[in-house]
């Protein structure tokens, strides 16, 4: 009995909640302009707070009850795809979505209300409602952390358990209510708790969408707008500033590019510097790291385990000597040079590391360009005839 006197209380926080949740996700949608599943978390909420207030109008108006109900189920079924939709867009923003598709169980509700009258029957209606929530929540879940793959945020784990939890709560309730008992949720505790589960939802959502938004700051602030590879601040960075004995750093450098881009235009500078980076990173093993330093220099981070580096260096030079660019004429070839240095006991520091690179790199700029130098074995004498 205190189960029954308690429920016309839950509906109304159920609907006080869903319009509070609903209201600020409207709020915050306009914070998150890019975000479209905010919008539609908000919408889902303000249907889900439609079928409460449904529910309890229809226990309170028993001659319309046949007609609040159904439309109560309806609206329920159509909140929880509304909601399951809003977290797919968010999970994967560029995915392709068809508004049509939400509709589609509930109109299916709909029809088998006005073929079999399922919905005056308040078991019915409550294992129809939870049973498609647990439905949407676990397939939702899946989706989630499939997209873990190409967007790997440390927050789908919470939002895909969440989730998962949600589903099983729906589960357990829609078995509850199947056998008309309720050994493990009364209708209340399970109602409350669907309550909470819908405001963690809500709260992780924008808990991801922020995370996206940080991440992407960092990734403008690590990489290098025209080619994607790492900036020389990343560089810095990520490679250790000690290095391990046969450690190796390449400094590459593109020959003649203020020719080239002074005799074919900008765009065909920046059409040789994408492909170029596309090349060489193709190229190096997948242990190494490769960046650019700036205008028409990149440089590459070789680990002692990945073998020789001058072997790697010739390859790299080679690959660009072989590349076509179709901004620039057939008959020009684009070359690189290309300079070694290796950390050793006596010289582990990256810095001191890069200077020696670099200084490789000048002997084989003045020993005629389109050649690897390696800082331990050349000299400029060397250079200059090689």
């Amino acid at each position: 009995m205190a189960t029954e006197l308690d429920l016309p209380t839950v509906l109304f926080l159920q609907k006080t909640s869903y319009i509070a949740g609903a209201v600020t996700l409207g709020y915050l949608r306009l914070s998150f302009s890019g975000e479209r599943g905010v919008g539609l978390l908000a919408v889902s909420f303000l249907i889900l707070a439609a079928g409460s207030t449904l529910a309890g109008y229809a226990e309170l108006h028993p001659a319309l009850y046949g007609v609040l109900s159904l439309i109560n189920i309806a609206c329920a079924v159509l909140g929880y795809c509304l909601l399951s939709a809003a977290f797919v867009l968010v999970s994967k923003p560029k995915r392709k979505f068809h508004p049509w598709l939400v509709f589609v169980p509930m109109l299916g509700v709909l029809f088998a209300g006005l073929v079999t009258q399922f919905h005056l029957n308040n078991t019915y209606r409550a294992v129809t409602f939870t049973s498609l929530g647990f439905l949407a929540f676990a397939a939702t879940a899946v989706v989630v952390m499939r997209d873990a793959r190409r967007e790997p945020l440390p927050i789908r784990k919470l939002v895909a358990g969440t989730l998962a939890a949600t589903s099983l709560l729906s589960l357990a309730m829609a078995i509850e209510f199947c056998f008309n008992t309720f050994p493990i949720l009364g209708i209340v505790d399970g109602f409350s708790l669907m309550i909470i589960s819908k405001f963690v939802l809500a709260v992780s959502i924008v808990i991801f969408i922020s995370e996206r938004q940080q991440t992407e700051i960092r990734q403008l602030a690590n990489r290098d707008p025209l080619t994607g590879l790492y900036n020389r601040r990343a560089f810095g960075e990520i490679v250790p500033s000690s290095l391990q004995e046969g450690d190796a750093i390449l400094f590459l450098d593109i020959d003649h590019f203020k020719q080239l881009n002074d005799h074919f235009g900008h765009a065909a500078g920046d059409q040789v510097l994408v492909m170029m980076a596309q090349a060489i990173q193709s190229t190096t093993p997948s242990s190494a790291l490769l960046a650019r330093q700036g205008g028409e220099e990149f440089v590459v981070f070789l680990p002692a385990e990945v073998g020789d580096a001058k072997l790697h260096a010739e390859r790299i030079r080679k690959t660009v000597a072989d590349l076509h660019f179709p901004a620039i004429a057939s008959d020009i070839k684009v070359t690189i040079s290309v300079g070694i240095a290796r950390a050793s006991r006596q010289r582990a520091g990256l810095s001191e590391v890069c200077r020696q690179a670099d200084r490789a790199l000048y002997l084989a700029k003045t020993g005629g360009r389109n050649r690897v130098c390696d800082a331990d074995h050349n000299t400029l004498q060397q250079a200059s005839f090689g």
